[in-house]
């Protein structure tokens, strides 16, 4: 496949979203697996809620293990710390039913508590990507060795796309899938490597906002207004330069933009009503303020 992904020339009829994006990722041979993994050994062999296997039994039609990188079949060196452990990245696929409660709504919360189990269930960081009568979701999940008993990992953080679909991908949305590549992550171990595709998924979810997805290459360029509006290097200011952030902070400045972008929402619904001349003056204010901080956020994130 070339390097750019031709989202305008494939047929949704005849052609899948995940076998694209899948091939796309451009795992080498020597990582595939291709095990097909029961919904019986996921039942008996795992100690589920009730719940959860609810989920197994009534949402997920199969599951199938694609591809695990691991130095044997990958040549690149594990990470492990006292409190992280990387030797080993599986890719697993997940198909769900399309059935009356899925299809139509495709809520998050599918991919929210699809995600959960999976990522739990596996011992290993996850490329986890959830096909849907078409649409795709892709998960991932940071995992910290669990300091009650060092033999396990627990979750740190989830991250999560939205449903995509080929009608109607979004340019940021295009640009993220076509990012979305071994080649363009670290091989300087494996955690540098998982680390880079959680990179791109916050670059994902912050072009909601920004209206612009800057790629793994071009992460700390230049940032160049676009259509959307999005911001230039020149608007920020110098404090706000900063050297690269870990995938934990950008996680928390993302959930600090939402609340700010609510908050700034809330105040130009209050200044449409407002009548008093002085209250609009110090709403226009407290509104600049906002986008200031907006601003500075964004560019970090970027």
């Amino acid at each position: 496949m070339s390097n750019v992904i031709d989202f305008d020339s494939i047929d949704a009829n005849s052609e899948s979203l995940f076998d694209v994006v899948y091939e796309h990722l451009a795992l080498p041979d020597s990582t595939y697996l291709g095990t097909r993994i029961t919904k019986k050994m996921i039942l008996v062999n795992n100690d589920l809620s009730v719940s959860d296997k609810k989920l197994v039994n009534s949402v997920v039609q199969s599951v199938e293990w694609l591809n695990t990188l691991k130095p044997e079949t990958l040549n690149i060196p594990t990470y492990v710390t006292e409190t992280v452990e990387y030797i080993e990245v599986a890719v697993l696929k997940v198909t769900l039913k399309p059935d009356s409660s899925n299809l139509g709504r495709l809520k998050l919360s599918t991919i929210n508590t699809v995600s959960k189990l999976f990522h739990t269930l596996i011992p290993y960081p996850v490329i986890l990507m959830i096909e849907l009568d078409g649409k795709l979701a892709i998960s991932l999940a940071d995992k910290r060795i669990n300091q009650s008993d060092s033999s396990k990992l627990v979750i740190k953080h989830f991250y999560n796309s939205q449903w995509f679909a080929i009608a109607g991908l979004k340019c940021y949305e295009k640009e993220f899938l076509n990012d979305f590549t071994l080649k363009n992550v670290s091989s300087v171990n494996y955690y540098e490597l998982f680390q880079g595709f959680i990179s791109m998924l916050l670059a994902l979810e912050t072009s909601y906002i920004s209206g612009s997805y800057s790629t793994q290459s071009n992460r700390n360029s230049n940032i160049e207004k676009n259509e959307h509006g999005a911001l230039h290097k020149d608007n920020i200011p110098d404090d706000s330069l900063i050297t690269e952030i870990s995938n934990e902070e950008k996680k928390n400045l993302l959930k600090e933009l939402v609340t700010l972008e609510a908050e700034l929402t809330n105040i130009r619904k209050k200044l449409k009503k407002e009548v008093q001349m002085n209250e609009k003056m110090r709403l226009n204010l407290h509104a600049r303020k906002i986008k200031q901080s907006i601003s500075k956020i964004t560019y970090q994130l970027i």
